[in-house]
């Protein structure tokens, strides 16, 4: 099933589980829009929504809540806790209800949708939100979504997956959730020109922030050096996009223990330039069911103690770093300042 007149995609990229992190990269190149002067004067988003000059605003990102019992049980307890302040979920996996109910019982925790249109586990799968008729080209032979982010490129057109994600928003909300911004799993939303423009079409209509980075003039010239090209009209889509946009995404790699796991993290938050930056992580509580579903289980517990661990910890509260969540960029973004209250929290997550 290959519709006959789908987009060119942007990028030939390496798919590789090893590669997944260059998505994010190509991402930012194309979010580099011909942004108003008025945004230049302010030298990082973090500025312009109102944070100190030279801070590391982070936005740590619990990613996948909904996908499995693991997922929930781990990403909730951080939220709980506090430190961590930010997460989203996936609609069409089997756990999404109990996440969902989670949200519901609570209302002032950052959870947004991170928007799937694939499946990509051997043996653990998932279905569209949306009627099969209406999405046939997401669906592989066996109704499932596409599990690799090739097939979803070749087979996917633009109104389904249009239709696909509005029914996962339509779920979500029916289920008591409240969305408080998006992201794109496997970053599936920005292989094609009009797969983008849907992402940011959705984002726009229901002004929820799609997670969107923007790069300076020199880094972007420095990837079409590379050889990655930035099409006219996602360059236009972007200048257009009017909501607010991160300075950097980050995703933690894999590392041959815990101990280079957490060093790597220590120095990344040690390195951070000045801005807003979302770093996602994947938490999980160990099971044996885990190590079933998913390869890379052991980089997934190692990021629950990461997130417990007290060295990290003190690091996430001090060196200049301010951990933040959307519901505060949004805020700040439409002009209610921060009270007394949010200000001390912002500037000293609580810990258990």
């Amino acid at each position: 099933m290959v519709p006959n007149s789908l987009p060119e995609p942007i990028f030939s990229i390496d798919w590789r589980p090893a590669h997944r992190a260059l998505i994010a990269v190509l991402f930012c190149m194309a979010t580099l829009a011909a942004v108003p002067v008025r945004e230049v004067l302010a030298d990082t988003w973090a500025e312009r929504l109102g944070f100190p000059p030279n801070s590391k605003v982070v936005l740590l990102h619990v990613q996948e809540l909904g996908m499995c019992y693991e997922t929930n049980a781990a990403g909730t307890q951080l939220l709980q806790q506090g430190l961590v302040r930010s997460a989203s979920a996936m609609a069409p996996c089997p756990w999404f209800t109990d996440a969902a109910q989670w949200c519901g019982e609570h209302p002032d925790t950052d959870v947004g949708l991170s928007l799937t249109i694939s499946s990509e586990w051997p043996s653990y799968r998932w279905r569209p939100v949306a009627a099969d008729d209406q999405v046939a080209s997401l669906l592989d032979p066996d109704r499932f979504l596409w599990r690799s982010p090739t097939q979803v490129m070749v087979n996917a057109t633009a109104d389904d997956v249009e239709r696909e994600l509005m029914a996962q928003i339509d779920f979500a909300r029916s289920q008591g959730m409240r969305p408080t911004h998006f992201t794109t799993h496997q970053g599936l939303l920005v292989i094609r020109p009009d797969l983008i423009e849907v992402y940011l079409r959705v984002a726009r209509q229901q002004w929820i922030p799609a997670v969107v980075v923007e790069l300076t003039p020199e880094q972007v010239v420095k990837f079409q050096q590379a050889g990655f090209p930035l099409p006219d009209n996602i360059i236009q889509l972007l200048s257009d996009y009017p909501l607010p946009k991160v300075d950097d995404l980050r995703m933690l790699p894999p590392a041959e223990s815990y101990e280079v796991k957490k060093q790597a993290f220590l120095t990344m938050l040690h390195e951070l330039p000045p801005g807003l930056t979302q770093i996602a992580i994947n938490p999980v509580v160990e099971s044996e069911a885990l190590k079933r579903i998913a390869p890379d289980w052991q980089q997934r517990v190692w990021e629950t103690r990461l997130m417990e661990d007290e060295a990290v910890r003190v690091a996430l509260t001090s060196d200049g770093v301010i951990v933040t969540d959307w519901r505060e960029v949004m805020d700040r973004f439409e002009g209610r300042p921060a009270t007394a209250d949010e200000s001390a929290s912002n500037a000293t997550p609580s810990t258990p």
